[in-house]
């Protein structure tokens, strides 16, 4: 942790640390009003907060068994938030018993999700008029709740875990549970409700490091064009290296890949060809449509 980092909760003596447990008290500035809203609202945006819990982490082959999400207003301009919508959280039943690991995980047991479903219509109309939807690592929530939802699959996502620098401002650890404790509250972790508002309320608190919000930097982060680097004919021998570096292993393609954002390849390339490839970039890169970020 950066030494001039102000953990929330921290003890004066730096001995102890204080939690508390969030139970819905948003971070909405004072100045927000009824009147502001009215005579704001060009500068006001709909985004959606969402969770999903599974059976696994196959996108294809897993099968979810609850979603929670969050409507909220926020000012494009300076990413506060303004307003707290409606919420939905639903149960769904795999069709099989869930394993011991996804039980400790959730808390869920076979009786709590036997019979359940996801009314997916209640979705899309949370989701409707959403200019952006957000998820604590969207590459695993997006593609689950893609393949149900079909408006879903026209949006845009951004992701909080990805589109924020959470290295830089001196987090070792970036899940979402341990970076809520870093902001002094907690909840009852890896429930979908609780993740997705939990979630909101991380993301609207104030960047130690700019005091603005982190959603202000989702926003101009989730507007960057990104491309995808695919590490083509990478020898073996360096997929530590790759790993290391940020790259996933796609094992249906056979190949490490990497999305970074498009400002930024031409010193990715030239850091494989230097620790990599020992030579001329011999992969390939592909511009990624912000409409299709976090699919796969």
């Amino acid at each position: 942790m950066h030494p001039d980092f102000k953990w929330i909760g921290k003890s004066k003596d730096g001995e102890t640390v204080t939690l508390r447990k969030f139970f819905g008290a948003f971070n909405i500035p004072s100045y927000v009003t009824r009147e502001w809203l009215e005579a704001n609202s060009g500068r006001v945006r709909t985004a959606v907060a969402v969770d999903v819990e599974t059976t696994g982490l196959n996108r294809k082959s897993d099968a979810v068994i609850e979603i929670g999400l969050r409507r909220f207003r926020f000012d494009r301009g300076n990413g506060d938030l303004v307003e707290v919508g409606d919420s939905y959280t639903a149960l769904q039943d795999p069709g099989k018993p869930l394993s011991d690991d996804i039980k400790n995980l959730t808390g869920l047991t076979d009786a709590d999700v036997r019979g359940k479903s996801i009314d997916w219509t209640k979705v899309e109309q949370l989701i409707g008029d959403a200019n952006l939807i957000i998820a604590h690592n969207a590459s695993f929530d997006r593609p689950f709740v893609d393949r149900f939802c079909k408006l879903s699959a026209q949006k845009i996502w951004a992701c909080s875990l990805k589109q924020i620098n959470w290295g830089w401002k001196g987090f070792g650890a970036h899940k979402l549970d341990v970076l809520s404790i870093y902001h002094g509250f907690f909840t009852d972790s890896h429930r979908a409700m609780n993740d997705a508002d939990a979630l909101l309320n991380l993301i609207t608190m104030n960047d130690w490091t700019t005091r603005k919000t982190y959603l202000s930097e989702l926003l101009v982060n989730a507007r960057r064009p990104v491309v995808r680097v695919t590490a083509d004919r990478a020898a073996f021998e360096y997929k530590d290296v790759l790993k290391e570096y940020g790259y996933g292993w796609d094992n249906a393609k056979r190949v490490w890949q990497k999305t970074v954002f498009q400002d930024e390849l031409a010193s990715e390339v030239a850091w494989l060809e230097s620790a990599v490839y020992k030579g001329k970039f011999a992969g390939r890169s592909e511009e990624i449509p912000p409409v299709d970020n976090f699919k796969s």
